[in-house]
């Protein structure tokens, strides 16, 4: 997903047979935007089970409601619009930030343990860190660098303007650098001073 624009050609005759009940058709569709939805949905909720629950609610509300896609951007945009504003409702609902830890990836034998371990802690960090920011700065954050949406894309997802796009991510950024500078001088032993 790198543009905003309408739907292909084929994404228009799957969308023509989708809203003419053809589940297949449909599911096709689904199945294309899958990956990034889901991903999102763990980055924003923190939990698995959370985010397969809102994935499912995003999707079949995309079914129920096909008709209204008017087609200005590109179906799976759409549907990312639908899962930020199902998982931004869930977050409100529970009044609390996630806690999921990035995956530490697998290292081959060779990794040196205690670079492998550094590493670990920093992800978790970034993480921490990411998830700390509010809502609205951590998907904006999440569209653009975890998905490589363009500023009209999170302007669009998130129901918002092209301008607060960019302000929701230069703040975030900030924070973001501020949170994570005071990680690394307490990892080099240094006191934080702000």
């Amino acid at each position: 997903m790198t543009t905003n624009s309408g739907p292909s050609t084929a994404e228009t005759h799957l969308l023509d047979r989708a809203r003419a009940g053809d589940q297949t058709a449909f599911s096709t569709l689904v199945r294309e935007a899958s990956p990034s939805l889901e991903r999102l949905a763990v980055r924003m909720l923190g939990h698995r089970h959370d985010a397969e629950d809102v994935t499912q609610e995003a999707v079949m509300y995309a079914w129920r409601r096909l008709d209204t896609f008017r087609g200005d951007a590109r179906f799976g945009t759409w549907l990312h619009r639908i899962l930020v504003s199902r998982s931004l409702d869930a977050l409100r609902r529970r009044k609390r930030k996630p806690t999921a830890a990035l995956p530490v990836a697998i290292r081959s034998a060779e990794a040196d343990p205690a670079e492998t371990v550094a590493e670990a802690d920093l992800e978790v960090a970034v993480r921490t860190a990411i998830d700390s920011l509010p809502p609205v700065q951590r998907v904006t954050l999440l569209l653009r660098v975890d998905h490589g949406l363009t500023y009209d894309e999170i302007a669009y997802v998130l129901g918002s303007s092209r301008n607060a796009v960019r302000v929701n991510l230069v703040a975030g950024r900030k924070r973001l650098a501020v949170i994570l500078r005071g990680v690394v001088d307490l990892g080099q032993g240094r006191e934080v001073t702000s």
